[in-house]
């Protein structure tokens, strides 16, 4: 069998009206979905931090207040908030010892976004909804054009619409892609990047460099994970340079490489720099406070070590760990990136590569036990990832429809023909998921959710387009009848599973995992509940139990007094954790306090609390949360709820006989 695309890729696709109507049909669609999604949820859990660090970075112009993600989405979302004179900052930056978190160092980034709530409660969630208006716009049509276009070149238009519907009512990139967060515009930027390097490739020259480079330097502000693209090109480059260049000609083409390959990463350097401000850039290695094991070596016997009061696990790393550059000559040379990047990149490599025991408990000094973040899977919550974790969270995230498609688009990979020229392609749709996949699943211990896995999503769907020149290709009208109704079929169910999970896309799981209603069955945080529906949790008491007092347990970053502070009267208190799963709490705060048993009553828990996660939880006495360990209100997961709101947080109404059938889990043993 010969390769469908070759006769159909010797002509340009020619444009239509039509095609440009289908197109910007579903981009607004898709945008449409979005918009009305994200007007309805409230701030999730990173987003509550993200925006006011994105605020200082305006009105301060230094990077310094949470580095730990690259500054391109926190600037772009503050950006329509600068100038709104109703927003109130200046008390954050003045405020007196030791509440001014601005002050600290590093800058306590919790605490500012606390306060930044508080302050500004009157306005807080109509300061999101302007700032997360235009990300969709940004990222979500950016990354449907790229598809669009690449799988049109690829495979044709009608292949280039398959795809982009793919995208564009996708649920993981509808849910993330009106976020104030990274995961889609490296997604996005990512994948743009990489579209105009393959272009850079069929037609190598320095302006298609330049292009590919600065596009690269883009992608590195939205996430620190598009630092695999370094590695990624050059396989690309060989590939393509082994499989299509003439053994006479290859001395040049290496030559011409790396002249371009020089251009590509000088502009990509240049525009980070550019987008930090060249704040720091230059600082001598040595002078940093490295605590990753990339940046760290073992503390020589006897060095003295520095502390951090404000920050627990900094001051554990650098017990154990000092700076490898700090005694060499490489300490001398000066970075060439800034400052706050390789910091937040240092930060982030400490937390994806799992903390030491012995850094969080200096009375084990000797337990070198990774402790990473507590993860959830099936059921089961530890302290320790799964490789499997990213594969199953596909499995159940991904509509059946889409994963029908991706699985049956890899069939025309072993049955057609290719040229080394088309070979090459392939490789490059296909390089892209597969490093990210196994980056992951293998190099990292982070399982907080399928959004770190969304860079491969727009190659996925790219490559579904290779399923259009295949069926049009088959021998009998009839085969070609039987492809095209499958291909709809496919294409219809995914529709229908974001339409029908709409406005809660964070939310969904597809019908084969048990769906969104039994989502937390297999997994929990940015899954499912990342914080998302307070809004939802405030109207349904007001409409169902207005007046009534209500216990609430939220996996979230804003305190439900917020409600109050806006003058919209919310009766609430914290209902009881299980003993010993809550430190330092002094009773007289609680109405209901640690040691005493359940009462009758209203409840509203988080699923991810009812799994047992610990997190800081608020009480409607003061204002900051709490710190509540593993399994603290797991004992509602005996209950049945009467009602959900979004699937993420369960209603219960707890009787005389449930709370006496839960009593003896607060008697002291």
């Amino acid at each position: 069998m010969v390769d469908p695309r070759s006769t159909e890729n010797k002509k340009r696709p020619t444009r239509s009206w039509k095609l440009i109507a289908a197109v910007v049909g579903l981009l607004t669609l898709h945008y449409a979905l979005a918009v009305n999604s994200l007007v309805l949820e409230s701030p999730t859990v990173d987003e509550v931090l993200h925006l006011p660090a994105g605020l200082t970075y305006w009105q301060k112009h230094t990077f310094r207040l949470y580095p730990h993600n690259p500054p391109l989405v926190k600037l772009l979302a503050a950006l329509p908030l600068v100038g709104d004179s109703r927003i109130s900052t200046e008390p954050l930056y003045q405020a007196a010892a030791p509440f001014n978190f601005w002050a600290q160092v590093p800058p306590n980034k919790a605490g500012f976004g606390q306060q930044f709530a508080e302050q500004n409660a009157s306005i807080y969630f109509e300061i999101f909804t302007k700032a997360r208006l235009m990300l969709p716009l940004y990222f979500g049509v950016l990354g449907g054009l790229v598809v669009f276009l690449w799988s049109r070149q690829l495979y044709g238009n009608l292949a280039g619409l398959v795809s982009l519907t793919l995208w564009s009512l996708c649920p993981n990139i509808l849910a993330h892609g009106r976020l104030i967060t990274s995961d889609v515009a490296a997604t996005s930027l990512g994948a743009g990047a990489t579209y105009l390097f393959w272009r850079y490739l069929k037609q190598p020259s320095f302006r298609a460099a330049a292009l590919a480079g600065s596009a690269l330097g883009i992608a590195q502000l939205a996430k620190f994970s598009m630092l695999l693209l370094f590695g990624i090109w050059p396989f690309l480059w060989i590939i393509l340079v082994g499989l299509t260049t003439e053994r006479s000609k290859l001395k040049h083409a290496i030559m011409t490489g790396i002249a371009h390959g020089t251009v590509v990463v000088g502009l990509a350097l240049l525009i980070i720099n550019l987008g930090y401000g060249f704040e720091g850039t230059g600082t001598p290695l040595k002078d940093f406070e490295f605590a990753s094991t990339t940046f760290t070596k073992d503390v020589p016997p006897g060095m003295s070590r520095p502390t951090n009061p404000n920050d627990r696990l900094l001051t554990g790393a650098w017990r154990y760990r000092v700076n490898r550059f700090r005694d060499t000559w490489l300490g001398k040379l000066p970075a060439p990136l800034p400052k706050q990047y390789l910091i937040g990149f240092d930060l982030q490599k400490l937390e994806s590569d799992g903390v030491e025991r012995r850094m969080l408990d200096p009375q084990s000094p000797n337990d070198r036990t990774i402790h990473g973040y507590p993860v959830y899977l099936n059921g089961t919550l530890r302290q320790q990832g799964w490789r499997e974790y990213y594969l199953l969270c596909f499995l159940y995230k991904v509509p059946e429809g889409t994963l029908a498609l991706i699985l049956f688009s890899l069939v025309p990979l072993i049955l057609v023909r290719r040229s080394h020229a088309s070979w090459a392609d392939e490789i490059t749709i296909l390089s892209v998921p597969i490093t990210i996949i196994l980056a992951m699943s293998f190099a990292t211990d982070i399982n907080l959710g399928l959004r770190y896995v969304l860079p491969i999503f727009p190659y996925l769907y790219i490559g579904v387009g290779r399923l259009v020149p295949w069926i049009a290709s088959f021998a009998t009208l009839r085969l070609r009848q039987a492809g095209t109704t499958l291909l709809g079929g496919c294409l219809l169910t995914s529709t229908l599973a974001a339409i029908l999970i709409h406005p809660h896309y964070l939310a969904y799981f597809n019908w084969a995992s048990g769906g969104a209603s039994r989502g937390a069955e297999h997994l929990i945080d940015s899954n499912i509940d990342w914080g998302q529906d307070l809004t939802g949790l405030k109207l349904w008491i007001d409409q169902n139990a207005p007046g009534e007092p209500i216990g609430i347990a939220y996996f979230g970053q804003i305190n439900p007094n917020i409600y109050n502070l806006r003058n919209e009267p919310l009766d609430w208190f914290l209902p009881p954790p299980l003993p010993g799963t809550m430190e330092s709490v002094p009773m007289r705060y609680l109405r209901n306090p640690p040691g005493s048993p359940l009462k009758p009553g209203l409840y509203a828990i988080s699923v991810s609390l009812v799994k047992g996660l610990p997190w800081r939880v608020y009480d409607s006495s003061r204002w900051i949360p709490w710190e509540a360990k593993q399994y603290a209100y797991s004992y509602f997961d005996k209950l049945k709820p009467i009602d959900q709101i979004g699937h993420s947080i369960m209603i219960y109404r707890i009787t005389d006989e449930d709370a006496e059938r839960l009593a003896p889990l607060w008697i002291s043993k």
